[in-house]
């Protein structure tokens, strides 16, 4: 793949520290570009959701921006 505009995503984190939140924010631009290297993109032009995700009790914002970002790509194509 090469280029993909993103709109917007919209996440609801609930049980997720406010400062875990914003460092997943952050991290999740560089996972979601690692998740989608391989990924044919099947929803061009479409809203995905990708509906929940499972998490840890107190989960790390690496992990949790890497979730956010396989489900993603999980559920934007095929990889």
């Amino acid at each position: 793949m090469k280029r993909l505009h993103i709109d917007r995503i919209d996440l609801h984190l609930r049980g997720v520290a406010p400062s875990t939140a914003q460092d997943a924010a952050r991290l999740l631009g560089p996972a979601l570009a690692r998740a989608l290297a391989d990924t044919t993109v099947t929803a061009g032009g479409a809203d995905v959701d990708a509906g929940r995700l499972k998490l840890a009790r107190a989960p790390e914002a690496p992990a949790l921006a890497a979730g956010i970002a396989a489900r993603i790509a999980q559920k934007a194509g095929k990889g």
